[in-house]
This record gives structure tokens, sequence and C-alpha cells, in this order.
């Protein structure tokens, strides 16, 4: 483990790479995802956005919210774990996860209560202790609610993350529409990953002028393209991510399940269907009859994405919400022909009938006419494949880097990178 330098002495290079001599400023980003233990979508933005900030001379720090599922007493001393890595200090902290069901459930019980007490107790020692002059936190309920309540407690200055499934399901749960209204009216600045993110945010309570759109970046890889095929090799049709219900899979092995018969298919997805969707899943699978065209596939290592979308003829994203989607990205960027839905930023990431073919979502037969026209028509789907490579390059890290430096000016004052 690295030793952690004096708060505060920063401004040139040393041997250990800090920075030494000037003043910096220490922020405190709050998430409930992080790799090196999530790999999805949120837990990748939020490490990009990390090292955004420390390649801005920031002193970041990292809080990882996990909740402990064995049931054992978790202790407010004792529930922190410290690692640095990158120069960035990540603090991995467990909560409780309390039991108050049965028929000793009193009225004023929630089932989440002490959690979300022990998450802010946490996050409070964590402050008192480092004294940061920004919070930023990633994903509204519960982890924006609770950093709000402390950040306007302690009269430090927050930004309000909003990813996608946050905003666009929990206001739909009665007893979470409140405190998803407080975690944005208590947050200085509401950045959101899509136009209808801020959208729904703003049908929730008016954002005032405080809101913000960045956009995630992706890297080009020099590989791009799909290989020649071998003639009679089955067409390929892929998706990946974590799968729930907001990414829509029913609606794809409806598609699929649409003109498949009598054509060598194969439907690859690389991830995971949550616990919750299992019954759905088979459910779907055996009534669409998909089953021998359907391969789930363990998530790749992220360096070794891009070679499986090359490997592609169509790579399609069903979903019925999305925030700024890494994969569907990433498909862009490698020169996979691509599908989406009409959801979150898909609409400012594919140009429709040039760089990729967008549908309406929670349409199958709309979905399906789309991936059977690029599997008929290769031209097409090679000139959209090129063009959405080309067009990926507007999404730089560079420009993603401007945007937040932008938005922690805002709230830092007088520092300055």
């Amino acid at each position: 483990m690295q030793k952690v330098p004096p708060r505060g002495l920063f401004s040139e290079r040393n041997s250990t790479g800090w920075l030494m001599g000037k003043q910096s400023k220490k922020i405190c980003i709050v998430t409930p995802e992080f790799p090196p233990e999530q790999w999805g979508g949120l837990a990748r933005t939020v490490d990009r956005v990390a090292r955004h900030a420390r390649a801005m001379g920031l002193d970041v720090h990292v809080a990882h919210f996990t909740v402990d599922s064995r049931g054992a007493p978790v202790l407010l001393d004792e529930n922190r774990e410290v690692r640095i890595v990158d120069e960035i200090t990540i603090h991995r902290v467990r909560l409780g996860r309390e039991t108050c069901s049965g028929p000793d459930r009193q009225l004023w019980d929630c089932p989440h209560n002490l959690t979300l007490q022990m998450m802010y107790q946490s996050l409070e020692l964590l402050h008192d202790l480092e004294q940061y002059d920004l919070f930023h936190s990633f994903f509204l309920y519960p982890v924006g609610y609770v950093t709000g309540l402390l950040a306007r407690r302690k009269g430090v200055p927050t930004i309000a993350t909003i990813v996608g499934n946050d905003v666009k399901r929990y206001v739909f749960s009665p007893e979470k529409v409140a405190v998803c209204r407080s975690g944005l009216e208590n947050a200085d600045r509401v950045v959101a990953l899509s136009r209808d993110l801020v959208e729904m945010a703003d049908s929730l309570t008016p954002m005032e002028g405080k809101s913000r759109i960045i956009y995630n970046s992706v890297r080009i890889p020099e590989q791009h393209g799909v290989p020649e095929r071998i003639p009679g090799e089955a067409q390929r049709i892929g998706c990946a991510g974590i799968f729930k219900y907001a990414k829509g899979l029913p609606y794809l092995f409806k598609a699929v399940a649409g003109f498949s018969a009598g054509r060598s298919v194969v439907l690859e997805l690389r991830g995971h269907v949550r616990d919750s969707e299992q019954e759905t899943y088979r459910h779907m699978v055996e009534r669409t009859g998909i089953g021998h065209a359907l391969r789930l596939l363990d998530p790749l290592p992220h360096d070794r994405v891009p070679d499986w979308l090359r490997t592609l003829d169509v790579f399609v994203l069903p979903s019925l919400t999305e925030g700024c989607p890494n994969i569907l990205m990433e498909a862009l960027a490698s020169g996979a022909p691509s599908v989406a839905t009409r959801t979150g930023a898909a609409e400012e990431l594919i140009e429709d009938g040039v760089s990729g073919l967008l549908v309406p979502w929670g349409d199958s037969a709309a979905l399906g006419r789309a991936m059977m026209t690029l599997l008929e028509d290769r031209a097409l789907a090679e000139s959209l494949g090129a063009a959405a490579r080309l067009r990926m390059f507007r999404f730089s890290a560079e420009q993603e880097l401007r945007g937040w430096k932008a938005v922690y000016r805002e709230l830092l004052g007088g520092w300055e990178v």
C-alpha cells in the first residue's frame, strides 16, 4: 500500500508521483459501484471520472459503499478499508443489512433505514477525518440522497450525477420518489449522461439552471470492422451488459425469433442476467423458442471487448431506458454495425441511417426489421460501421475531461489546474 501524502501539498510531481508545494482541493466521489468489485457501466464511468479529476490536480477520494449480506454485525469503527490506486484514495465502506420483517416489525420500521443511517454516519466520519471541499455522488438513490443530506448540513458543495436507471426507475416508486427529489434539490449541480435524464429530473423538481449534460467518452481501438465470413457460417448478433428489465431482452428475443427460422443465426449475450430477471429470461426463451440460437457467455475483460465486438455481424442494444451506454459507444468505436433503441444518449451517439440504425423502444417488430436490414445488406452494414467509428471521435476523453473540469471549477471557486 502506498503512503498517503499530507493533505493540501500539491503542484509539482515528485518521485512518488504526488504533487508537492501547492494547496489542492480534496473531493470525495461517493458511489455504490467501483472496479474491480463491479464491472458494469456505472462502475466504469465512476472510475473514468475519478481519473479525470486526478488529472486536473485534485486530491481524489472515492467512498465505495457495499452492503454486507452475511447478517453479522457491522461496526462503524471497523467497516472501512483503504487502498491507493494510481494516486486515488479508495475507501471501501461496508454497511450492515438489517432485518425487520415478520410479526415484530413496527409501524416506524423500514427495511433499509438502518443501512442508510449507517451510510450517512460512515460518510460523516470520513468527512470529519478528511475535510472534503466537495462531494460528488453517483446514482440518485440511495447514494445521492444520503450524500446530499450530509453536504447540505456541512455546508459543502455537491454534485449529483444521474446515470439512467436511478431517475428513470425510482421516480415510479412511491416510497422513494421523495428521497429522489431531496437528492436533486440538495445538489448544487446535477450532471446527467443524456438529455432525457435531465428532462426526467426536471419533471420531478425544477433544475433551475443547475443541470449539465456530460457524455461518456470512448477509446477508439486501432483495429475495426467485421472480419471476412466463412461461407455458410452462422451470422452473429451480439448484446452485452448486466441484463435487467431496463435492457429489454424480451424484445430482442421476440425480434430474433421473428426472422431466425430457416436462417443460420446465433444470438450472443455477454454478461449476467440479474437474479430478479431469471424467471422472465427462462420464460421468454421458452416462449420464443430461440434456445437453439442463444448463447449466454461470461463477460470479457474490458481490454478484450473490442475484439469480440469486431466479430459480430450486428450489435444490438434493445434497452427500454438508458443513460449514455458505454457498451454501445464501444461497439460504434469498433466499427460494429449497430442497432439501438431511441433512449438515453443513443440519438446523440448515432445519426440514424448514417452511423447506425435507431428504432423505437419496446417495439420488437421494428427491432427485428432493423437487424434484418443489416444482416441482408452487408454493404450498408459496413458503411454504417465505418461512419460510426468516425463519429465516436467526437466523444473523446479530452472532451469529457473539459466537461467535468468546467463543473468542478464552478463549485471549487479559485481552484486552478
